[in-house]
This record gives structure tokens, sequence and C-alpha cells, in this order.
């Protein structure tokens, strides 16, 4: 699996990092809710240690809620604050302002509104929730990672201010499990994973948490089995047919992961809070 797929853009982010965080007092750190621990970014963990940290949980309406509300609570011990969004409906964002305005200033800036900067991977949802904070479009938004370039100051009211940045993720995914999260949730281009191959964990994922609603989506007598085989199945009801008959299991992954995207499959969370991911299986050096 070739998963060293860091664009251009991204190159400079780390940089642009270092930069802005001398304008702001603090850092919302938006990560996916459906894939809270690979959507944290590790490289800079360091570079934000001078400032206090919110940790936003997005994708709210697509992610499980027992499993965010776990989430939320782990989390807690690593972040100034933790809290769960849905940046189209607004859900969420009220007890998130009130959080940021015990935000602590710099005491240099004086009476300046709070400066605040939106770090995260690409396609989590920053823009987003700035929109939506913002009550405007401010910034660019999309289905694509890496849809936002450059950088805006935005105001959010009277006493907040927030600079956009782009997404930042690190050029070599480390395990397989992350790097499963991450092309399934879309904040990574889907080109570093074989569609089938993730098509197929998917289904398997689907069997082991969500076996029922999988099974109902789809009017699958039961989803017990290989998992290919029933991927294989779902082509066949589908209509994911080429020449001859034969099932495009391309196409039938791509169907299934599209239908999670989009939340046809319901409300899932790909990582649980109680598992331990110190010791995922890490890739093989020429593979990352």
């Amino acid at each position: 699996m070739d998963v060293q797929w860091y664009p251009g853009q991204m190159a400079k982010a780390k940089r642009l990092l270092r930069e802005n965080l001398k304008l702001v007092d603090a850092v919302i750190e938006v990560l996916d809710a459906r894939i809270p621990h690979s959507s944290k970014n590790p490289d800079i963990r360091d570079l934000l240690a001078r400032r206090p940290v919110v940790g936003v949980l997005t994708r709210l309406d697509l992610a499980d809620p027992s499993a965010t509300a776990e989430w939320v609570k782990k989390l807690h011990s690593d972040y100034f604050a933790v809290t769960a969004v849905n940046a189209n409906s607004g859900d969420g964002v009220k007890k998130l302002l009130q959080l940021l305005k015990g935000l602590p200033q710099r005491r240099k800036h004086g009476q300046r509104p709070i400066r605040l900067i939106v770090v995260g991977i690409p396609n989590v949802g920053k823009s987003s929730l700035i929109n939506r904070l913002t009550k405007r479009s401010a910034a660019a938004t999309g289905d694509k990672p890496g849809i936002t370039k450059g950088k805006q100051w935005v105001r959010v009211n009277e006493g907040l201010e927030i600079l956009d940045t782009p997404g930042m993720l690190w050029p070599k995914i480390t395990s397989e499990r992350q790097a499963f999260g991450l092309a399934t949730a879309g904040a990574v281009k889907d080109e570093i994973l074989d569609p089938v191959q993730m098509g197929v964990e998917l289904v398997g994922f689907m069997q082991n948490e969500y076996a029922q609603r999988f099974a109902e989506r789809y009017k699958l007598e039961q989803a017990e089995g290989d998992p290919r085989h029933i991927l294989n199945e779902i082509g066949r009801r589908r209509g994911c047919l080429v020449k001859g008959g034969e099932v495009d299991l391309e196409a039938a992954a791509r169907l299934v992961v599209k239908d999670f995207r989009e939340g046809r499959l319901g409300r899932i969370t790909l990582e649980k809070a109680g598992e331990s991911y110190d010791e995922d299986e890490v890739l093989p050096d020429d593979h990352r």
C-alpha cells in the first residue's frame, strides 16, 4: 500500500503554523468525530504546547452519539477543553462559544479580541465550523482534502477573531488502521488505498460493529461471512456489474464507502475511545 500522498501545499503548513502562533492567544484543533484518534495531528503537538488548545469534534451528525460522548471524556486530558459540534445545524456551537470566551488572553495584547487559530487535518470541517461561528461564508468549503488555501482573519464576534489555516497531516501514515480510517472518512485522497481493500475493510467493520443496520441498508438476509463475498453480494444487488454479468467490486466498494461518508449507513464511529492505539501495526518503511 502506497501512502506517500503528501500534497505540495501541505509541506509549508507547519512553517505557517509556527509563524501564525505568534499572532494568537489560543488554538482550536478540529477533529473528525468518526476518527478522533486518527484525525489528531501528532506533528503539531509540540508546536501547540505553549498555547491553550480547545479540541472540537466535528461531523457530529455522522458519528455515533454514544461514541462521541466517550471520546469527549477521553480527550479532556489532552486539551484545555473539549466539545462536539454539528457545523451544519449549529448543534453544540453555543457551548463552544462559551468555552472560547473563557480562554486566557495574553497580557501584552490588552483589550483586543481573543485571537484563535483553527488547525486540523484536511476535510475535517474546519471551514464549515468557521462559517457557522461567523454566520457567513467566510472560507472555501468542499468535499476534497486541502480545499482551504492561504490564510484569512474572520470575526466571530466583538470578543473573538479566528485565523483559518490549511489542514495539516504528516507525510507518512504509520499504521494500517490509521490509513483505513483516514481514507474511509475522506480525510486523505482516495488514491492512497486500493478502493476494493477499503470497501472490504469497511464491510468487515460494519459486520463487527453495526451488523443489523448494515444488513437492513443493503437488504441482506444476514451480514455474516467473508466481507469480500458480502461486498460482492451488495454489488450484485445494486447493479454494479460489468459485461458478462460479473460484479464490479471496485464500483461496489465505492458505493459502500460513499454511503458511509454521506451518513446512509447511519451514525458510525470507526474508532472506539476505550481501545488502545499505542500498539497499532506499523507499516514497513517501504510502504510509508
